[in-house]
């Protein structure tokens, strides 16, 4: 290819500048950005919810890439080795509350997701007990035995029955019941109380 044609398409892109320029809008027909416009977002940046507000022709995602283009949105922070070892101390034992505490630059969320990148593990919570002896006592032997409800659904072949604890919401259904109690080796016994 020549210079000619890279010149020849240097000069188009500057006409269609100066076209937008004059119109205000893209070739696309997308408005182009004011100066108030950007003047707001430089003093509001972080705050999305009232730039939203202030601007209900703008998108909240086009509002915060101009942000990032402007250099006034939130960066995310980077975690340095020592701040990784402090949270796989913290992680496992300590309370959200502390954690939050350590780490003031981030969030719950953002702190949840560097965990799991990193492999880190918070105890499992207990299974809630329904007031269903054979229930309970399949959870306590899932909680023993380290097996998921997920686990569960996948051994007894029951698609999500245990897994979405449909027994919560509706009657438990003994057939899938008694299944998990074989499999994990257990016996569902009736008793009756004694008439005098």
């Amino acid at each position: 290819m020549s210079l000619a044609y890279y010149a020849r398409n240097a000069a188009t892109a500057e006409r269609n500048r100066r076209r937008m320029r004059r119109e205000g809008a893209t070739m696309n027909g997308h408005k182009l950005w004011t100066d108030e416009e950007k003047e707001l977002v430089r003093q509001l940046s972080p705050n999305y919810d009232e730039l939203c507000k202030l601007m209900p022709s703008r998108k909240r995602i086009s509002i915060r890439k101009l942000a990032s283009a402007l250099g006034v949105a939130n960066e995310k922070h980077i975690f340095t080795s020592a701040e990784i070892s402090k949270l796989r101390r913290l992680y496992p034992k300590a309370s959200w509350e502390e954690i939050l505490e350590a780490f003031p630059f981030s969030n719950k969320s953002r702190l949840k997701c560097v965990a799991r990148y990193y492999g880190f593990r918070r105890p499992k919570k207990k299974y809630k007990p329904t007031g269903d002896q054979p229930i309970d006592a399949l959870l306590e032997k899932c909680a023993a035995a380290n097996m998921s409800l997920a686990d569960l659904d996948k051994e007894c072949r029951t698609k999500s029955y245990f897994s979405h604890e449909n027994w919560r919401s509706q009657p438990p259904n003994y057939t899938r019941i008694v299944k998990a109690i074989k499999l994990l080796e257990g016996q569902l016994k009736a008793e009756w109380t004694a008439e005098e």
